[in-house]
């Protein structure tokens, strides 16, 4: 039913819209003021909100540079080479170590800043837990410089004596007469800069640590690299709320959705009587219970003698689906008259879909038409419903006279229907036969 299948839906759509039209006409009322309401906020008054806006950024970046240059002849290296940037140096040959902390900031506006290094050499000896047993301290050097600009390098340089350490920290673990835990050099360095960034008074600190491990022989030096600290000073800014891509266009899109929506709805329900009638919602009973029993359905056309049987109307399709379960037999469709039968025992249960056009509403209910049909279908294979010929003629008429209709003052007779079931009687009745006898008297 292929072609009905638009009709079906039509109908399917006015049982939902009948059904549910209420609570339809709400949700699009709810997607009205919704998408109102967004549009509203976004697009006419979005608001204020208060942020943090940065007025000043100050970057102050610190880093040590080190190298060691070869004092004591050797078969490796010639007095005087300058070993950079090593982990590892010789402390027999390169005993001294040359340290270098430079500092410089960055910031887009600055006024009278002033930038300070200090350096110290820090010896302690410590525990497993970070228990500090002892500590000694050595100022190495300091650096101050007024009226830095942006970019512009601060350095403070000092050397280290691998050597001198070395018997610095074994006087004093001698004078104490016992070394409990690890002892640690290291040289740590505070910067400080401190002047107008961007027209804020603006201070930024920074410490900065290089260990030193010796190992007799050698000493290696531990650096972390380009060391960054940024101070940034920020206000509070009151500005208008902005929205992203899908609010903006999100909110009319729902206002639009809700008032072409609520207005189909209120259009449909003031202008289509969307109840459905009781041979709509048969029709759609009855398509239903095609959809779910399908599997129990086959299509063929059952033998005429099939149809010589008393037959039993079922109510629906369901019904003749659920009889043929019990009976252990099967479901057919006829594919010309649309009817379903099931055969049992000496009878023949039938059931006849409702009319696509009545359930449509375009026609009436043509459940009569067939059953005519698959009556007529059976009366025409069958040889019994042939017409049953004339009798011949009697009182010596002869069957080869043509007798018209008009001249026997008989009406004109329908032609009958393909399919439909004549008998002829051919015998005279009384008045003919008085008729013919005074036709004989005038001939005499």
């Amino acid at each position: 039913m292929s072609a009905d299948a638009p009709n079906e839906r039509r109908l399917r759509l006015r049982a939902v819209l009948n059904a549910q039209s209420t609570a339809i006409l709400v949700a699009c009322l709810l997607l009205v003021a919704v998408g109102a309401g967004l549009a509203y906020t976004t697009h006419v008054d979005p608001g204020t909100e208060t942020e943090r806006r940065t007025v000043s950024s100050l970057t102050v970046e610190s880093e040590y540079r080190h190298s060691a240059t070869v004092t004591e002849p050797n078969a490796v290296f010639e007095t005087g080479t300058v070993l950079d940037g090593r982990d590892t140096y010789f402390t027999r040959v390169a005993p001294e170590l040359d340290v270098t902390v430079a500092t410089s900031y960055a910031a887009s506006t600055a006024e009278n800043v002033t930038v300070e290094l200090a350096s110290t050499l820090v010896i302690q000896n410590v525990g497993e837990e970070g228990t500090v047993y002892w500590r000694e301290t050595e100022p190495l050097a300091s650096e101050t410089v007024s009226n830095v600009a942006p970019g512009e390098p601060v350095n403070a340089s000092f050397t280290l004596n691998s050597t001198a350490i070395d018997g610095q920290v074994a006087s004093i673990e001698e004078e104490l007469g016992a070394s409990p835990g690890e002892t640690e050099t290291f040289v740590t360095t505070e910067v400080a800069v401190d002047g107008s960034i961007g027209g804020v008074p603006t201070a930024s600190t920074q410490t900065v640590d290089m260990t030193i491990t010796h190992g007799g022989d050698t000493y290696s030096v531990d650096e972390p690299g380009v060391q960054s600290d940024t101070t940034e000073r920020t206000e509070p800014v009151t500005v208008e709320r902005e929205y992203g891509v899908l609010r903006s266009f999100g909110g009319p899109l729902l206002l639009l959705v809700g008032l072409v929506g609520a207005g189909g709805i209120g259009y449909a329900t003031r202008e289509y009587d969307l109840a459905l009638t009781d041979a709509e919602r048969e029709y759609l009973s009855y398509r239903d219970d095609r959809s779910e029993f399908a599997e129990w359905i086959t299509t063929f056309r059952l033998p005429t003698s099939v149809h010589d049987r008393p037959t039993a109307e079922a109510g629906s399709l369901r019904d003749l689906v659920d009889f043929a379960i019990d009976n252990d037999t099967g479901v057919v469709e006829d594919p010309e008259t649309g009817a379903f039968h099931a055969v049992a025992g000496e009878f023949l249960y039938t059931y006849r879909p409702p009319a696509p056009e009545a359930a449509d509403g375009e026609g009436p209910a043509d459940a009569e038409a067939v059953a005519d049909a698959d009556q007529g279908a059976t009366a025409a294979a069958s040889p019994d419903s042939a017409a049953t010929p004339s009798a011949p003629p009697e009182d010596g008429d002869s069957p080869d006279r043509g007798v018209d209709a008009a001249d026997l003052g008989t009406p004109d007779v329908d032609v009958p229907d393909e399919g439909d079931v004549w008998a002829t009687d051919s015998r005279p009745t009384d008045a003919d036969a008085a008729d013919s006898d005074e036709r004989d008297d005038d001939g005499d």
